[in-house]
């Protein structure tokens, strides 16, 4: 009589996913994207005027204009002589602070602090809502003036009422 040959059980391990590990990792991405679009509006604020100089030209002249208009709002010189945007003055201001960037922030901050359960990433919006103001908030000090006035009453307007009186005799 031949011997049964006894097979070897085969184990399979399943993995388990770690659900605080996935959970940390998102959240630090997110800090991460609060991070880099909290930069990316400072330097808007700060250059956005600056760049349409230099609107058309190669890569490497709109690279300087960046550089001056970067530099040069915010400490006064200019490293690039020779490329547009190489008179940009210094500018230190708080004009600049109420911005589109700071409303949104601070918005976005506001929404995080509600006290209603059922809104969803009211923790992504106030992380958000953080970078955006403080970027909003710092890169309006340096801010270009703007040319117009958001003032409503202002003395130099004069509204002109024509006159459609009809003379008594």
């Amino acid at each position: 009589m031949a011997k049964k040959k006894k097979r070897a059980k085969t184990v399979t391990r399943r993995r388990r996913l770690n659900k605080k590990r996935v959970g940390k990792s998102i959240k630090s991405n997110w800090r991460k994207i609060s991070t880099g679009a909290g930069v990316l509006a400072a330097l808007s604020n700060i250059t956005g005027a600056d760049m349409a100089a230099s609107a058309g030209q190669p890569i490497g002249m709109r690279a300087m204009n960046f550089g001056n208009s970067l530099i040069g709002r915010i400490t006064g010189f200019t490293p690039f002589k020779n490329a547009a945007g190489a008179n940009t003055p210094q500018t230190i201001s708080l004009d600049g602070i109420f911005n589109k960037w700071s409303g949104i922030g601070a918005a976005s901050m506001i929404y995080g602090m509600l006290p209603i359960r059922k809104l969803p990433h009211r923790g992504k919006a106030s992380t958000l809502g953080k970078s955006l103001l403080s970027a909003g908030v710092l890169s309006g000090i340096f801010m270009p003036p703007n040319n117009h006035s958001s003032n409503l009453i202002a003395p130099n307007h004069t509204v002109s009422v024509p006159s459609s009186e009809v003379p008594y005799t």
